[in-house]
């Protein structure tokens, strides 16, 4: 085979990679690098009128070893770019200075004539330090009112603060309302939505509780426990109270209270003191001290744990 045609044949195998190689991404301007090296090897094919085939080779070409460094570096460098991109190491531009919002408890649940509150957090994104503006959009025409203390935020910190006060009318309807919170800074603005559960109230009526559920004893000794009487939904009057020893045995443990009736205003609370004592002679074991409260036609129980040992 003649020099010519084995020249010929090395051209035509870099002008086959030459094509594949424009068909290759470029995300680091490859193609003029690859070009500007390919330069140098470059040869005219030139065709004479008798059909002899002419080549006129320019400079010396470079290896295709060469050639194949070259797209593997340009492979590289844009599989590195592509998972910069993804992960974040490379700044596009879409994370700008922002800031985040929320609202908690994000819904409540309440009666005609009472007041809710709620803490709205915010918290800077991407090195925004500027301040918040708060908002609150209420139902239209229920009469519910609100406001944010501190009504702007300032996010120099990296986080802020503000509670949320909202009012519910007596004459509310009845049923569920959307509360929308805005944060707005220049350009910037975001919502977060919360709940308002406005439901009928409980019936009027009172609650009794003890600071000690159980309580142990030795032969001859005494203790007390305090009891709070609690309105329930604007519960009013005279509650009496009584309290009995389970079992009744000889020498048992007594039990006594003071004072054995109180008055509950509404919305108010009121307390009595019981008195447990036993005797030298008390039987060691376990009692139960029932404590009653009525009045009219309300009644609740409560009930101690005696150990005498």
């Amino acid at each position: 085979m003649s020099l010519e045609i084995i020249r010929i044949l090395q051209r035509a195998k870099r002008i086959r990679l030459l094509q594949a190689l424009k068909k290759i991404q470029r995300p680091f301007a490859l193609w003029p690098l690859i070009k500007a090296l390919m330069k140098p090897g470059r040869a005219l094919v030139r065709f004479s009128k008798g059909g002899t085939i002419r080549v006129d080779q320019l400079k010396r070409p470079i290896p295709i070893y060469t050639l194949l460094l070259v797209l593997l570096v340009g492979i590289a460098g844009g599989a590195y770019a592509s998972s910069s991109l993804i992960h974040g190491a490379i700044n596009t531009g879409s994370n700008m200075p922002d800031f985040s919002i929320a609202i908690t408890p994000p819904s409540v649940t309440l009666s005609p004539g009472s007041v809710a509150t709620f803490t709205i957090r915010l918290s800077s994104m991407y090195g925004f330090a500027g301040s918040v503006n708060l908002n609150a959009t209420l139902p239209a025409a229920t009469g519910i009112t609100g406001a944010a203390n501190p009504n702007s935020v300032s996010l120099l910190t990296g986080t802020g603060s503000a509670t949320l006060t909202v009012s519910i009318p007596t004459s509310a309807p009845i049923k569920t309302y959307a509360m929308n919170t805005t944060g707005s800074s220049g350009k910037l603005s975001h919502s977060v939505q919360a709940f308002l559960l406005v439901a009928s109230p409980p019936p009027q009526d009172f609650t009794i509780g003890v600071n000690s559920t159980s309580m142990t004893l030795s032969q001859g000794s005494s203790a007390t426990a305090a009891l709070t009487l609690s309105s329930v939904s604007g519960f009013s009057g005279a509650v009496n109270l009584t309290a009995t020893v389970s079992p009744i045995v000889a020498n048992g443990p007594s039990a006594t209270l003071n004072p054995p009736k109180v008055t509950l205003t509404s919305g108010g609370t009121a307390n009595s003191l019981l008195s447990i004592s036993t005797s030298g002679s008390t039987p060691r074991r376990g009692y139960t001290i029932f404590v009653l409260a009525t009045s009219g036609t309300f009644s609740h129980l409560l009930s101690v744990s005696l150990t005498v040992q």
